[in-house]
């Protein structure tokens, strides 16, 4: 289950709780049940918001899509009377009480729809959220942010950002990437989406790694270690992170990588792109610092280094393939 499925299932049964203790008859029952149900802190946060909501949340009673919800769910609890609910908790409602759920989830929903940054290729962006985080999306970047009550979570859709977390411990911070899911509560790491997992870097504090298809795979990291959970058996290894997050300040580092994994990373923030023709040269190690986005300066310094040739063609691409040995 995931963090969001998990606040979705509290959200509605504070709602379903909420409407039943607004009708008017409320047994014995329903109360210790209610107090029972209330005593987990999570659970009482939930109902304390979902009463925020629906104060808050009168004012869309003229709304029409509001309005036909609402119609709706009373329709669905007036057809549903007398028959056995598959809930002990959300029994079918009658008239105001199932409106009342229709309109605090739909209040709910505009308070904590969530809010979309992105960049495009090359383009490098920094957000200061309103808790006082901030988010540096690298290039061709997009996430989207809840800044919630009880939790703060980022989904990184695509993409590579830095998160510099403000501490609050009534408040974890959450990125998820794919199926990974990263938590801190004041902290300064480094996340990469990579396919349904990710590349988890960490820079400052500590964080706690978890991904859903290894329901025993929890990794914690100190500063200076990081974690890829798309391998087959992911482990907490040593990194270099200030070269790792060095694209922060527009600078690839490359330190004996293989050249076809340099060329991934430098097409990752041009519109032009370069290819590698010559399988021959794919697994030459390059070292060296090169800007973000030039390309030429990065050809160029692979022609003078190492036994590459590039192939400079009209719309832009560079092939590279190996040079002749000099005669």
């Amino acid at each position: 289950m995931t963090v969001d499925d998990d606040l979705d299932i509290r959200r509605r049964e504070a709602a379903a709780w909420f409407a039943r203790l607004s009708q008017r008859r409320v047994s014995t029952d329903d109360v210790k049940a209610f107090s029972a149900w209330r005593r987990d802190p999570n659970n009482a946060r939930a109902y304390e918001r979902v009463e925020s909501v629906w104060d808050s949340s009168r004012e869309l009673a003229g709304d029409a899509d509001i309005s036909a919800l609402t119609a709706e769910a009373v329709g669905r609890s007036r057809s549903a009377r007398g028959r056995p609910s598959a809930s002990g908790l959300l029994k079918p409602f009658a008239g105001l009480a199932a409106a009342l759920i229709v309109v605090a989830a739909a209040g709910m929903w505009m308070v904590n729809r969530p809010l979309a940054y992105a960049t495009d290729v090359g383009e490098l962006r920094t957000i200061q959220l309103e808790d006082g985080s901030r988010l540096t999306l690298d290039t061709d970047t997009r996430v989207q942010v809840r800044l919630g009550a009880s939790l703060r979570s980022v989904t990184l859709v695509r993409g590579q950002a830095l998160f510099d977390v403000k501490g609050d411990p009534n408040r974890p911070f959450v990125v998820a990437a794919g199926d990974t899911r990263v938590t801190a509560i004041g902290t300064r790491f480094e996340v990469r989406r990579v396919g349904d997992g990710a590349r988890v870097v960490l820079v400052e504090g500590r964080v706690k790694v978890g991904d859903q298809r290894a329901p025993r795979g929890d990794w914690t990291l100190k500063p200076g270690e990081q974690v890829v959970t798309t391998v087959d058996r992911p482990q907490v290894t040593p990194v270099d992170a200030a070269r790792a997050t060095s694209w922060t300040t527009g600078r690839l580092l490359f330190d004996g990588v293989p050249i076809r994994t340099a060329v991934a990373e430098v097409n990752r923030y041009s519109a032009r792109k370069v290819e590698l023709q010559a399988p021959s040269i794919a697994e030459i190690a390059v070292s060296g610092a090169f800007d973000a986005g030039d390309v030429d300066g990065f050809v160029a310094a692979l022609e003078d280094l190492y036994p590459v040739a590039a192939e400079r063609r009209p719309d832009g691409t560079v092939i590279l393939s190996g040079a002749s040995p000099p005669k």
